[in-house]
């Protein structure tokens, strides 16, 4: 007897929303039913074949501007991939949403909301009890991935598991961005291609603690300890040459390089550590953190055992294709997941709640390259 498939639809219509209407397609265990795309910011979208955002292919699925026509589908779950570059107005959006389909009983999973990775030690407490309030009335579940994007933070307490003591535990993301086809995708949040004296939004220690300070909050509470401060810092380099990037030209004086360093304090030293050094050309900064591949994520423990894995994202024949698979990355981690989410008990679920989230008939292709239209490089 064939099982019966989950009913999926997918809120957004930009990079992680298109490319999760892909990878959707063909798996035996979710079928995509319904996908929503907003009326005033995408209005190219709203009556397209949802397949033809990343594809040339079609997949029968017609955008819609109406989200009643959304929740008459009575979908299992919901893929929430709003592309909100503002995180607390991002939080803001998205929560308004969540407590529209958790009330009708649909599960939902999406990116990072920054209080919803760890609820115990969340910011705004308020917010979360009323997400988790609407789960239990609801008897529907959300799981928010985590950070980089969820992999790392589960890489690291993985790796510490080899531990005797530690020193310090540092995330890194070593990214070149020059493949970013939107300027406006990063110039806000990290100040690329911006005059130096430029304030990002990266550059405000708030944001950056209400950003990543949940994950560093959740390692230390799973290894014993509670954080007792936050250190941050932001630095920049500029281009001292045009550097070709994926929207244009960086010129000269501009910014086009950042190294952001949040940091956890435990027993009076920076213990947990979440570090961004990102470039726009491999030749500049090179005496900061450095990998010779174009997408890099690193777990490093220093301490007893000395430690350190290293996850490389896209090939290095392929360098071009880093922007793409990182939102391939991103959408997988919280796609995979839905049959955990919908299996699961009504209120607000973490990485801890359900085994790996494994892709279904994984073997189905032997593709290593796709034809997308996403983040294609020009």
């Amino acid at each position: 007897m064939e099982e019966k498939k989950l009913r999926v639809v997918v809120i957004g219509t930009g990079n992680v929303a298109g490319i999760a209407i892909r990878c959707l397609q063909g798996r035996k265990d979710m079928e995509l039913v319904g996908v929503w795309g907003h009326k005033e910011t995408a209005p190219q979208h709203i009556g397209m074949d949802s397949g033809l955002l990343d594809l040339d292919t079609p997949n029968g699925i017609i955008i819609t501007g109406d989200e009643e026509e959304i929740f008459a589908l009575k979908p299992d779950c919901a893929v929430m991939a709003i592309n909100i570059r503002d995180p607390r107005f991002a939080s803001k959006v998205n929560g308004e949403w969540y407590k529209k389909f958790l009330s009708r009983g649909i599960n939902v999973v999406s990116p990072s909301v920054p209080d919803l990775i760890w609820p115990k030690g969340a910011f705004d407490q308020a917010f979360v009890a009323d997400i988790q309030k609407t789960a239990e009335e609801g008897n529907a579940s959300i799981f928010i991935n985590g950070q980089e994007p969820g992999y790392a933070e589960n890489q690291a307490m993985l790796l510490a598991t080899c531990s005797n003591t530690i020193k310090s535990l540092t995330i890194s993301e070593m990214y070149n961005y020059s493949t970013a086809p939107v300027r406006d995708e990063i110039a806000p949040s990290y100040g690329f291609d911006e005059d130096p004296d430029y304030q990002c939004a990266l550059e405000n220690p708030e944001t950056q603690i209400y950003i990543w300070g949940l994950t560093i909050k959740n390692i230390a509470n799973n290894l014993g300890y509670e954080i007792e401060d936050f250190k941050t810092s932001f630095e920049k380099r500029v281009a001292e040459k045009p550097i070709p990037v994926g929207w244009g030209t960086i010129q000269p004086g501009k910014v086009a390089a950042v190294r952001v360093r949040t940091c956890g304090i435990i027993e009076g030293r920076e213990a947990i550590v979440i570090e961004h050094v990102n470039r726009m050309t491999q030749d500049i900064a090179t005496d900061w953190p450095y990998t010779d591949r174009v997408g890099q994520i690193s777990v490093r423990i220093e301490g007893d055992p000395n430690l350190q894995v290293d996850m490389n994202v896209s090939l290095p024949e392929h360098p071009e294709e880093l922007s793409y698979e990182g939102y391939v990355f991103t959408a997988m981690r919280i796609v995979n997941a839905i049959p955990h989410v919908c299996a699961g008990k009504p209120e607000i679920l973490t990485i801890h709640d359900f085994p790996m989230s494994l892709p279904s008939n994984a073997f189905r292709s032997d593709a290593t390259h796709i034809d997308h239209k996403i983040c294609r490089a020009k």
